[in-house]
C-alpha cells in the first residue's frame, strides 16, 4: 500500500508576534516542506541563529534547514520586489534556496496601486502599508470598469501585456488621489525585473503540493498574522485581510484537507497587539492604545531615552507597567517598528482560539519574561481568567467589536518567581510557581503543552 504524507498546521493564537517563526524553526526538522497559506509582506517572522538574525516576511521560516522545501501558496499575495530583497538578504547569510523555494502561480500580485492606496488609507486602521488589504479587496472585485484588478502570477507570466494593465491601474489611482511623487516608469521597470528574478521559483503545477504529500512528503503550514486578526473571526475593522484560522491552511495552501494530522498553536506569556482594536488584558487600556498608535514618536529609542524601567515597573499605574514590560521584552514591530501594546495573558481569549481551531498542542513563548513581575508592586503574575460584560460574567469572546470593547477583565494573580529560567532545559526544573501556572493554563484551555520559550535565542526552549 502506498504511504502518503500528512500536514500539520501552526498558527498564532493571539494578536500576532507570538514567536511563530521560533517554533517553526524548532520543529521544522520533522517535516519535508514548510508552507505559507495566507498574508504577504505584512508578516514579520524573526529568527536568530549562529549565522545571524533575519526577519522573514514572505518566504517560509524553514530557510536554515537546507533539505527542506519552502512553498508559498495561492492564498498569499506576492510583493515581487520585496521577495527579491528577501532573497538577497537570505543569500548574504550563505543560504541557497534554489530548487527549494516554490511560489504558487495562482497567488495574486500586489500591484503598485495597491501599495499606493494602502499608504493613503493606512491611518484609519493602522496597516503595515504593504498593499495587502487592497490586493485582497481586488481579489473579490476581480474587474473594475473593464480593467482587470486581480492579476495572478501565472497570468502575468503567460500574458506580459498585463504589465500595461498594471500601469493603467496605477495611473488611475495617481490621478484619482492627485499624487505627485510617484515615478511610474521606474516603478514598472522594478516590477518587470523582479518578475524575471523570481520566475525560476514560480511553480506552474497547481497540484504540486498535493503530489508531494501523496508521494509521502510531510508539510508544516505556517500561519501569518494570528487567529484574533482573521478577516471573518476578528473584530472589523481591526483585522488583517486574509483568513488566519487553521482551516484556511488547506484552501490557501493548495492541499486537500484529508491530509490534516494536527494543529499547533503558539501564544506568548505576556501578550501584545499592534494597531487599534479591542484588547481586554491591556496594561493601561485606552491610554495605552492611543499612546502606541503614535508609533512615529513613541518608538524604541524614545522610550529607552525617556523612561526608567525599574521605576516604571513598580508603578501603581498599569500604563507605566506596560511601558516597562515592552522595553524589557523588546516588543516593537518587526515590520513597522511600532511599539506593541502590552497585556496580561488572557485565558478566556486563549481558550476561545484553541477551541475554535481544534488546537492539539500549544507552545508558550516568552515565559522567561514572567520573572519581571517579581519586581512589580504586587510581586505577582496577573492573568485574565474571566470576562464581565454588562455586569454579567461570560466565558466566551463576544462576536462584535462593540461588545468586546465593553468587556472588563476578571484578573487572578499568581505567585511569581525571581530566578531566571534562561538556562533550564527540563520542565521538572522550572520554578514551582511557573509549573503551577502552566498547569492552570493546560487545565483552563483543555490543551496540552508542546513546549515553552525561555529566551530569544534559537536554543532557548523546553519541550514537554
Amino acid at each position: 500500500m502506498k504511504k502518503t504524507g500528512f500536514a500539520d498546521v501552526l498558527i498564532g493564537l493571539q494578536y500576532g508576534d507570538e514567536g511563530k517563526a521560533k517554533v517553526i524553526d524548532l520543529i521544522a526538522d520533522k517535516y519535508n516542506i514548510i508552507a505559507r497559506f495566507n498574508g504577504g509582506a505584512n508578516a514579520g517572522h524573526t529568527i536568530e541563529t549562529s549565522k545571524g538574525k533575519i526577519g522573514l516576511h514572505q518566504i517560509p521560516s524553514g530557510i536554515f534547514y537546507e533539505d527542506k522545501l519552502l512553498y508559498i501558496g495561492s492564498g498569499c499575495v506576492i510583493n515581487m520586489v520585496k521577495i527579491v530583497e528577501e532573497l538577497d538578504a537570505i543569500k548574504k547569510l550563505d543560504i541557497d534556496v534554489t530548487n527549494r523555494l516554490f511560489i504558487s502561480d495562482q497567488a495574486s500580485v500586489i500591484q503598485p496601486h495597491h501599495i499606493l492606496v494602502d499608504i493613503l488609507t493606512a491611518g484609519e486602521i493602522g496597516t503595515t502599508k504593504n498593499g495587502i488589504g487592497p490586493t485582497y479587496a481586488d481579489k473579490a472585485m476581480r474587474m473594475v470598469n473593464g480593467r482587470l484588478v486581480n492579476i495572478k502570477l501565472g497570468e502575468l507570466l503567460d500574458n506580459p501585456e498585463l504589465f500595461d494593465q498594471i500601469e493603467v491601474n496605477l495611473e488611475r489611482k495617481i490621478q484619482k488621489h492627485n499624487v505627485k511623487d510617484v515615478n511610474v516608469e521606474k516603478t514598472m521597470q522594478e516590477l518587470k525585473q523582479a518578475l524575471k528574478t523570481i520566475t525560476p521559483f514560480i511553480q506552474r503545477d497547481t497540484l504540486f503540493l498535493q503530489k508531494q504529500v501523496e508521494s509521502g512528503k510531510t508539510v508544516l503550514f505556517e500561519g501569518a498574522q494570528s487567529v484574533m486578526l482573521d478577516v471573518t473571526k476578528g473584530f472589523v475593522p481591526y483585522v488583517t485581510s486574509s483568513h488566519t484560522v487553521a482551516g484556511a491552511a488547506f484552501v490557501g495552501g493548495d492541499l486537500s484537507p484529508k491530509f490534516h494530522r494536527k494543529t499547533i498553536g503558539v501564544a506568548k506569556a505576556i501578550m501584545s497587539r499592534v494597531g487599534n482594536g479591542p484588547f481586554v488584558s491591556e496594561f493601561g487600556g485606552r491610554e495605552s492604545e492611543e499612546y502606541c498608535m503614535d508609533g512615529a514618536k513613541h518608538n524604541k529609542d524614545y522610550e529607552m531615552s525617556t523612561y526608567n524601567v525599574d521605576k516604571m515597573l513598580i508603578s501603581s499605574n498599569p500604563f507605566e507597567v506596560g511601558i516597562a514590560l515592552r522595553l524589557l521584552g523588546n516588543e516593537y514591530g518587526t515590520t513597522t517598528k511600532r511599539p506593541r501594546r502590552i497585556g496580561m495573558l488572557d485565558l478566556v481569549q486563549l481558550s476561545y482560539a484553541i477551541k475554535m481551531n481544534g488546537v492539539d498542542e500549544i507552545f508558550l513563548n516568552k515565559c522567561d519574561l514572567l520573572v519581571d513581575f517579581a519586581k512589580t508592586k504586587d510581586k505577582a503574575i496577573p492573568l485574565v481568567t474571566g470576562y464581565s460584560l454588562d455586569k454579567k460574567e461570560i466565558d466566551y469572546v463576544p462576536a462584535s467589536n462593540t461588545a468586546y470593547s465593553k468587556v472588563s477583565p476578571i484578573i487572578t494573580k499568581f505567585p511569581t518567581f525571581s530566578d531566571s529560567i534562561a538556562n533550564i532545559k527540563s520542565a521538572a526544573r522550572l520554578p514551582k510557581q511557573l509549573q503551577k501556572l502552566l498547569q492552570t493554563i493546560e487545565k483552563t484551555t483543555e490543551c496540552k503543552f508542546l513546549g515553552i520559550g525561555t529566551g530569544s535565542q534559537r536554543e532557548a526552549y523546553i519541550l514537554f
